[in-house]
């Protein structure tokens, strides 16, 4: 079941948002959705995960996302982040 709801949001940032959502071929809606699901989940554990990281992780199950503590991800944020 949904329902709606309404927002507001810088005009510039919607028409950003709607360019990005149909290059995903997600509608904005869809979008929104999986956001606030996933700031809401309880049982993860976001601390453990870098904050570049999560500014593009929308496509990756947060499962997956590579951890502060993983050898090989520090060694490629710094070699790509950091040079």
């Amino acid at each position: 079941m949904t329902t709606k709801l309404t927002l507001s949001v810088d005009r510039h940032v919607v028409q950003k948002a709607k360019r990005y959502a149909q290059k995903h071929n997600k509608s904005l809606s869809q979008m929104v959705t999986n956001y606030l699901n996933y700031l809401t989940k309880e049982n993860e554990n976001l601390s453990e995960i870098d904050p570049d990281v999560l500014d593009v992780a929308d496509e990756i199950p947060i499962h997956q996302l590579p951890k502060l503590t993983d050898a090989k991800y520090r060694y490629l944020k710094d070699k790509y982040l950091h040079a």
